[in-house]
């Protein structure tokens, strides 16, 4: 009779044990799921060979230089949507690596640079020859965005700083390594306007593209991690108790994936609030956002502020019971500036785009609070002529998620 009631006993114990396992079974929520907007669109990146072709014509006031130095090596970023598979829009940025250069303009030893580079918004008409190779054409609207330079003891105007509407055209050819990963080989020209004293713009590179999809999910997770649907953080920051200057560390010369600016700020608040929009089951999320910031300039006091629109991305790099540690990158927020120009310092405009890169956690069992350590940048992204771009020194923000 005990080897029953044992039997018994076991039998409940393991059906308990069972039904514990059962419950830990979590349905993908609807944010696990790719936003429909992003469904057939792609990110691409180019390197490649530019043509540039600065000559004493595209210069003014009777100036002439012995030689050009122009650039030979360029960078661009793309992004755009597949309407269908025969049709994308596309926005694109090519700037090359060095500027242009006129040499020996007033004096054989003298050097001026011509900054530029190339925004453009283009159809992309395609058609697939094999499932994995296609071809591909492009047909746009181009702004070139030009930094001139004076010359002379009078400081007269060599070649003007402007933008310069244009029309692009192209083509190239993509092979899909996965339905996601392409290969990408292109061709972009954009036409000379000699009224405004630009040569023709000759751009071929190769590359890749990530095409986004419609996730296949499982109909359950056997673990489950916190992805907040909401975020409110205030942040403050002095360089008088505070300036480490983490941006060098970030740019070219130690890792190359952030900026600095000559308008240095030194000291500020704002005011975030992110909406995650998307998340893996354990370690990416995007979240969009807007902020408000009060700045003072370093120099003379200047105030200003800020408003801002920006994706954010979260690599989750650690994961426990309380606590989930994340690095986080947000590029390209579009931002209006009550000012721009400050500390004798002109920024080009008041339109600008914001960047903010950091570390961060979410704190206690629930992943309610938040803290955050982050560096900010403005920057125009050489779309106007002057491009001398804000640099926000590191801030601390303590936030709430619900």
């Amino acid at each position: 009779m005990n080897f029953f009631k044992k039997i018994i006993l076991l039998s409940s114990c393991l059906g308990v044990f069972l039904s514990a396992q059962a419950e830990t079974h979590y349905t993908p929520d609807d944010r696990a799921q790719l936003p429909a907007a992003l469904n057939n669109s792609y990110f691409g990146m180019g390197a490649g060979y530019t043509d540039i072709p600065f000559s004493n014509s595209n210069l003014i006031n009777a100036f002439q230089a012995t030689s050009f130095t122009n650039p030979a090596f360029g960078l661009n970023i793309f992004i755009g949507h597949y309407f269908n598979p025969y049709l994308a829009a596309e926005i694109s940025l090519m700037r090359p690596v060095e500027w242009a250069y006129a040499n020996g303009v007033v004096t054989p030893g003298d050097r001026h640079s011509i900054w530029i580079s190339l925004f453009g918004i283009s159809l992309r008409p395609t058609l697939p020859i094999t499932p994995r190779f296609s071809v591909y054409g492009l047909a746009g609207m181009g702004i070139v965005s030009r930094h001139g330079f004076n010359a002379g003891t009078n400081d007269i105007n060599a070649i003007p700083s402007e933008d310069v509407a244009t029309a692009i055209t192209g083509g190239g050819i993509t092979y899909a390594l996965t339905p996601a990963w392409h290969l990408n080989v292109g061709l972009e020209y954009a036409f000379a306007q000699p009224e405004e004293h630009q040569p023709n713009m000759l751009y071929a590179y190769t590359g890749f593209y990530y095409l986004f999809h419609k996730l296949h999910l499982p109909d359950y997770y056997t673990t489950h991690y916190i992805f907040h649907k909401n975020l409110i953080r205030l942040g403050t920051f002095s360089t008088a108790y505070l300036n480490p200057d983490v941006a060098k560390y970030f740019t070219v010369g130690y890792l190359p994936i952030f900026w600095t600016g000559d308008l240095k700020i030194k000291s500020g608040d704002s005011f975030f609030y992110e909406r995650n929009v998307f998340h893996t089951h354990k370690y990416f999320s995007l979240d969009v956002g807007t902020s408000v910031s009060n700045y003072l300039t370093k120099v003379n006091d200047t105030s200003f502020q800020a408003f801002s629109i920006f994706p954010e991305i979260r690599v989750w790099l650690m994961r426990s019971h309380l606590m989930d540690f994340y690095f986080m990158y947000s590029v390209a927020g579009p931002t209006y500036l009550t000012r721009s120009n400050m500390d004798g310092i002109n920024l080009g405009g008041r339109f600008t785009f914001q960047d903010l890169l950091g570390f961060g956690m979410f704190i206690g069992k629930d992943k309610h609070l938040n803290m955050n350590l982050e560096i900010g940048h403005y920057s125009n992204g050489n779309l106007l002529p002057n491009n001398p771009g804000a640099q926000v020194p590191l801030m601390f923000t303590l936030g709430y998620a619900f």
